[in-house]
């Protein structure tokens, strides 16, 4: 029948790339280093090492449009193993990341899309060196065949190493535009942003980036010690729909929907099982291999309703940890003051998150931003260690910032401050597939609202402090301003030494304004 045909995943993205944010040469070079970078890291940490990643951006045409520029990506990850090198890169929605876990990624895109990218602006096939075992290095030069999403394989050569490491290479040629405005700054200022706010998210990481002008950015790290890996969970019983209890029944082992339910969820015991089997009228000792179609949707919505479950765990996320990101902060920002905190784990419609945030007061940089801004609250968000550049409008986070009363802090219009927030999750409820904003999510809502209530308690005490600190010496400075004239008045009165009694006058004044 005429009109109707099958698209494959990556011709469906090809067509509509603009929805995983390449969308013009200047968002799509920013993007292309992001998803390259967010790779690396994950890399890293995987393999315990403290990420060290380099990133280099030439400009390679001649000509003045299309402008076509080298992105090249290194990192001291796990590497990749050969057998999937193609597929990782040229194959889209292949990978490592669908698991119910905290990942920088969601949807297996990433990398796959700036290759995509970069294939149908240049057509240049994408190099990436890569050793998994730390002996042997393998060199691919790789394309992807859009329309049956299959990688293709145009050379692939190895060689053994003297000095072993492992780690990854990607080399892409793209068209692009690093000087081209994208809002109130260029590309260029927006990747070097991204990198120094991805080092204040993740600050056991050093990042050096050198741009086309041959400018070299280094953003070294905070802390030497890794975070703790987070780590897959199963599923909670209020994070599932019907679908999923089907797949769940189609590859469990177990024989009773008792054992079913406390050996396949989060949070669900042998006792609780039963308790809720008994509430939701089932048998526990009928076979799960036979619950019928109705059967398997009432299970899923009597899930969902009952309340008794515990919380999703929270030990599985990674969080960056207050004291991380006050130590980035400090170093990258250099604040008067900052205060950071990190929030007790929560959950939302059976997915664990947690919020941490961090408000940065004073000092030359945050200044210097505000006044470059025209804002007095410059807002930092991050998701799962990424920092978020774009439409911050229609974030969760710009929203709650909005609604908080600041002066009731002592921080008014004219007061500089710099807000960080960040979320992490197994599952990060993105409005787009661009990964930019965060949905309005109650549970997260409330939690980011009090981060940051914590947060500027403690810098309204801060500027309580200075405050008082700068009206006592002012008291002082004018005592001083006359303490030598009422000496010599006094003298005349009690006939006592002048420099011992205003000693002893300023001594007194100054014992008082410590007390107060």
């Amino acid at each position: 029948m005429k009109g109707f045909t099958q698209l494959s995943v990556s011709d469906w993205f090809y067509r509509n790339r603009y929805i995983a944010g390449f969308s013009n040469p200047a968002r799509s070079l920013y993007q292309a280093v992001r998803e390259l970078v967010e790779n690396s890291l994950d890399a890293c940490e995987l393999a315990g090492n403290l990420p060290h990643i380099t990133v280099d951006l030439k400009l390679v045409s001649e000509r003045k449009s299309p402008k076509v520029y080298r992105l090249t990506v290194s990192d001291n990850g796990t590497g990749i193993p050969p057998e999937h090198v193609p597929q990782a890169f040229c194959t889209v929605l292949f990978g490592n990341k669908f698991e119910l876990k905290q990942h920088r990624g969601l949807f297996g895109l990433g990398a796959k899309m700036a290759v995509l990218y970069s294939q149908i602006t240049t057509y240049k096939p994408i190099e990436v060196t890569t050793c998994y075992d730390g002996r042997t290095e393998y060199s691919f030069q790789l394309q992807m065949d859009l329309k049956n999403n299959k990688p293709i394989v145009l050379s692939v050569a190895s060689r053994r190493l003297r000095k072993p490491r492992t780690g990854t290479t990607v080399t892409l040629y793209l068209v692009g535009d690093y000087d081209r405005s994208l809002g109130s700054r260029t590309t260029g200022e927006l990747i070097i942003e991204y990198l120094r706010l991805t080092a204040v998210a993740n600050p056991h990481s050093t990042i050096i980036f050198s741009d086309p002008y041959g400018v070299v950015y280094k953003f070294e790290r905070s802390v030497d010690k890794l975070p703790p890996l987070p780590r897959e969970t199963a599923p909670h019983p209020h994070g599932v729909d019907v679908e999923m209890l089907k797949r769940m029944i189609e590859s469990s082992r177990s024989t009773t929907l008792q054992a079913f339910l406390f050996k396949n969820f989060d949070r669900v015991g042998p006792k609780k099982a039963l308790e809720f089997l008994k509430w939701a009228g089932f048998d526990p000792n009928k076979d799960v291999k036979e619950l019928s179609n109705e059967e398997i949707v009432k299970l899923a919505n009597a899930l969902k309703a009952y309340d008794k479950f515990l919380p999703p765990s929270s030990n599985i996320l990674s969080p960056i940890g207050a004291e991380e990101l006050k130590a980035a902060i400090t170093k990258l920002f250099t604040p008067e003051f900052v205060e950071t905190v990190t929030r007790p784990p929560r959950s939302y419609s059976g997915y664990p998150f947690q919020v941490e945030a961090g408000i940065a007061y004073g000092g030359p940089v945050i200044e210097k931003m505000c006044s470059q801004e025209g804002s007095s609250r410059l807002l930092f968000r991050f998701a799962n260690k990424i920092p978020l550049l774009f439409d911050e409008r229609g974030d969760v986070c710009r929203k709650v910032v909005d609604s908080i009363n600041w002066k009731q802090y002592r921080i008014d219009d004219a007061t500089p401050i710099a807000i960080f927030i960040h979320v992490c999750s197994t599952r990060i409820p993105y409005k787009t597939a661009g990964k930019e904003m965060i949905a309005d999510v109650e549970e997260i809502e409330d939690e980011i609202r009090l981060a940051l209530m914590d947060c500027a308690r403690e810098v309204r005490r801060y500027i309580y402090r200075k405050l008082r600190a700068e009206k006592e010496q002012e008291r002082l400075n004018l005592f001083k301003a006359y303490i030598t004239e009422i000496a010599e008045d006094v003298v005349r009165v009690v006939n006592e030494d002048k420099q011992k009694l205003i000693e002893l006058m300023w001594k007194v004044v100054a014992k008082r304004g410590r007390a107060k």
